[in-house]
């Protein structure tokens, strides 16, 4: 990686720009280059047209027109707290937003072709002497790493004419995958690291977010207003962009959107999960061992017990569940033991475990609580995603800590709860037994 030095100007710097839609985690990585590089003076996005330059993504984009008076009106609005929520929390924190209508332009060239405009393409449309700066993920650099998608005279070009300035992406190791790249591809990059602590601590999580993310938060008809302000988030509502009718089409899932999808998945994984805490059961049953057991669920809204009872021979050793999915039901249940001031954490959640282990009489009991969400300007809470797992067994309450990415929708997050409580109580009781 080459980082910046002095003598580096980035007086302006390009952002290639194919996501479906932007959202707030684009507009907050520019922000965190403005605040980087506080030299730059224009930020120029490059709108795609839509037709994907890697052969490997197949995805239908909305109209160019409807993209472009998305992304304008979310640039129009980037700085205003009444109609962005970045943008009132950096107000509540007495700290501002720097990217603006002034110094930023959205580039419609790609619209008027008809076929791909590939990164190479860019670079050589862009006039200039020095490396040109441009804004790309981690995970571009990684397909860099397959000639079908970046031939060796696109990476000499890159090499020769760009400098990347990379955002984080996946867990995505750069570091590593540049020495891949300079290894199998015969080319040093020039790469500078976008660094997110550029930016105020509060305004972080918004990286969080994908434009997957907003497809799918769309599709479960959330409040968009999180994702994106608030006008762009109107156009894709009054629109009906990304809902029931954007079909994902294979012979398995056909009729399926993005978040149906996703979810027929989680729930696959949970029927897996269940299946293997059940096989563990049968054999602590044989064994004459602890193998009966309750359920005690908050934000996962049954999930887990579902999961429990829909395997054949379940009542061997499922004994009860508990859906305490509001403050009140939780309060009535705890009594006297219910935290008015700690809902969501580990004390709660093993005296929910303790409770209903005496309640039910089982050998064991699952206890969950969380925060499923889904995020908005009126629901704020820095829990949302944050899950609290307890395990009462005979003697000891065992505890497990869950931190999701918060702008999932609300049934990613109950799946995903349910799915990491089964397969956590499966851990622990082998390591028990």
């Amino acid at each position: 990686m080459s980082p910046l030095t002095a003598e580096d100007k980035l007086s302006t710097i390009y952002f290639p720009l194919t996501a479906n839609p932007a959202g707030n985690h684009h507009l907050l990585l520019v922000e965190s280059v403005l605040q980087q590089f506080p030299e730059t003076k224009l930020v120029v996005f490059l709108l795609s047209n839509g037709l994907h330059p890697d052969p490997f993504k197949h995805q239908k984009i909305p109209h160019a027109a409807l993209r472009l008076e998305i992304l304008r009106s979310a640039l129009a609005d980037w700085t205003d707290p009444e109609k962005s929520l970045p943008a009132q929390i950096a107000e509540e924190a007495g700290t501002s937003l720097k990217l603006n209508p002034n110094n930023c332009a959205i580039s419609r060239y790609e619209l008027s072709l008809n076929r791909p405009l590939r990164f190479v393409e860019h670079l050589k449309n862009i006039s200039g002497t020095e490396k040109i700066p441009m804004i790309v993920g981690a995970d571009l650099i990684e397909r860099m790493l397959n000639p079908q998608i970046f031939t060796t005279v696109d990476l000499k070009e890159i090499e020769k004419g760009c400098h990347l300035l990379a955002a984080s992406r996946n867990n995505i190791e750069l570091e590593s995958i540049l020495q891949l790249v300079k290894q199998k591809r015969g080319v040093t990059l020039t790469v500078t690291h976008i660094m997110p602590k550029a930016i105020a601590s509060n305004l972080q999580k918004f990286l969080l977010i994908s434009s997957t993310l907003i497809r799918r938060a769309t599709q479960a008809g959330h409040v968009l207003e999180a994702f994106l302000p608030k006008n762009a988030a109107r156009l894709i509502q009054q629109n009906s962009l990304y809902d029931g009718s954007s079909h994902v089409f294979n012979f398995q899932t056909v009729n399926m959107n993005e978040l149906q999808l996703r979810c027929s998945e989680l729930e696959r994984q949970l029927e897996e999960a269940a299946k293997k805490l059940q096989k563990l059961l049968d054999q602590l049953e044989t064994q004459n061992r602890a193998h009966r057991f309750a359920v005690v669920e908050t934000s996962a809204g049954g999930q887990i017990a579902e999961s429990c009872t829909s395997k054949s021979g379940a009542s061997q050793h499922f004994l009860a569940g508990r859906v305490l999915y509001s403050l009140e039901a939780q309060k009535q249940f705890l009594g006297r033991k219910f935290a008015e001031n700690s809902s969501l954490s580990d004390k709660q959640v093993r005296q929910l475990a303790k409770v209903m282990q005496k309640e039910s009489g089982a050998d064991w009991v699952l206890a969950e609580t969380g925060m499923a969400g889904p995020p908005s300007p009126e629901r704020r809470s820095k829990k949302n995603g944050q899950c609290h797992l307890g395990l009462a067994l005979s003697s000891e309450v065992k505890y497990k800590y869950l931190e999701l990415n918060p702008f999932l929708t609300r049934k990613e997050h109950q799946l995903l709860f349910a799915i990491e409580a089964l397969i956590w109580a499966e851990s622990v009781l082998k390591e028990h037994n």
